[in-house]
C-alpha cells in the first residue's frame, strides 16, 4: 500500500512539474478554431426562421494572465455565418423586392421605367455573413491538477461586418400583370448594401478544460453560450423608401404595399478548439 501511495505521489508530481512550463506563462498565444449554432429571435412577422443556422469560426486568442487563477482572453477571430430564413404569408402578405442583375434594390431607388429591374417574390432566403470578431473575456481558472486545468470565462464577443451575401428562392414576377402567371426562380449571391447591421456584440459564458500535453503548449477545449443585445438586420427608413423588402396581399408590388424591415436578434451556442502556446 505505501508503495502505491509513493508511486502516486511521483506521478503528481512529475505531472506538475511538467505542468509547470505552462502555469508560470504570463501570455498565452495560438489559434482557435470552432463551429456552432446560430438561432435568431425574429422581430417582424413578415419573415421567420427557417431551421438553426450554423457558425464557422478560425482565428487567434491571447491568453493575458493577471493572477495564477484570473486572465483576460482577446484575440481576432472570423466567423463564417449561414442564416436561414422563410415568408411567413402573414396575413396573407407575400414578400417582394425589386432586383436589377446580383443587386438588389432600396424601393426609393427602383425606377418603374427601368425595363432592367425585375420583381421578386420571396419564400426562402439564406444569409452567407463573414465578421471579424474581438472577444473581450475574463477567464477563471484553477491552478493545474496534473496536465489540466479547468476554466470558466465570462465577457464579450464584438463583430464587424465584413461581407453579406443572399441567395433567395422564389418567383419572378411580371409588375406590370398584378397576380399574373410566376416563374419559379433562384436569386444566388445577391448584395444588398446596409441591409445587415455593421456591429453585432453578445455577452456569454463559457467553460472548459486546458490540456498541457507538451512544454508550455497546450490544448483547450471549451463550450459557451452567446446571446446577442443587438440587432442582426439594419433598421433602414421606411418612410424615404430606404429599405430593400415590403409586403402585398393584392398588388404584387404595384400599390399600397406595406414597407418593412426584417428584424432579429442572434443567439449562439459555441464550441471552441484552441492550441496555445
Amino acid at each position: 500500500m505505501k508503495k502505491v501511495i509513493v508511486a502516486s505521489c511521483i506521478l503528481m508530481l512529475s505531472a506538475g512539474v511538467f505542468a509547470q512550463d505552462a502555469a508560470d506563462k504570463k501570455v498565452q498565444a495560438g489559434i482557435v478554431f470552432g463551429g456552432g449554432l446560430a438561432m435568431q429571435k425574429m422581430g417582424t412577422n413578415y419573415i421567420q426562421t427557417n431551421g438553426v443556422g450554423s457558425d464557422l469560426t478560425i482565428g487567434a486568442n491571447v491568453n493575458f494572465g493577471l493572477t495564477e487563477t484570473i486572465a483576460f482572453c482577446t484575440g481576432l477571430e472570423f466567423d463564417f455565418e449561414n442564416l436561414k430564413y422563410r415568408a411567413a404569408n402573414y396575413n396573407g402578405n407575400n414578400v417582394y423586392y425589386w432586383y436589377n442583375d446580383k443587386e438588389m434594390l432600396p424601393i426609393g431607388d427602383h425606377d418603374p421605367n427601368d425595363a432592367n429591374h425585375n420583381l421578386f417574390e420571396m419564400t426562402e432566403r439564406s444569409h452567407k455573413v463573414m465578421y471579424l470578431t474581438l472577444p473581450t473575456m475574463m477567464v477563471f481558472r484553477t491552478n493545474f491538477i496534473g496536465y489540466f486545468r479547468y476554466f470558466g470565462k465570462f465577457g464579450l464577443r464584438n463583430s464587424f461586418l465584413l461581407s453579406n451575401t443572399i441567395t433567395d428562392r422564389g418567383f419572378n414576377l411580371d409588375p406590370n400583370v398584378p397576380m399574373g402567371a410566376k416563374s419559379p426562380a433562384t436569386n444566388e449571391n445577391m448584395k444588398a448594401g446596409g441591409e445587415m447591421f455593421f456591429f453585432k456584440s453578445a455577452v456569454g459564458l463559457a467553460g472548459g478544460a486546458e490540456w498541457n500535453f507538451s512544454g508550455s503548449t497546450s490544448l483547450v477545449a471549451e463550450i459557451g453560450y452567446y446571446y446577442g443585445f443587438t440587432p442582426l438586420h439594419a433598421n433602414r427608413n421606411t418612410t424615404k423608401g430606404k429599405n430593400y423588402t415590403y409586403a402585398s396581399p393584392l398588388d404584387n408590388g404595384i400599390g399600397n404595399d406595406t414597407q418593412f424591415n426584417n428584424k432579429a436578434t442572434q443567439s449562439q451556442l459555441q464550441l471552441k478548439i484552441s492550441v496555445l502556446f
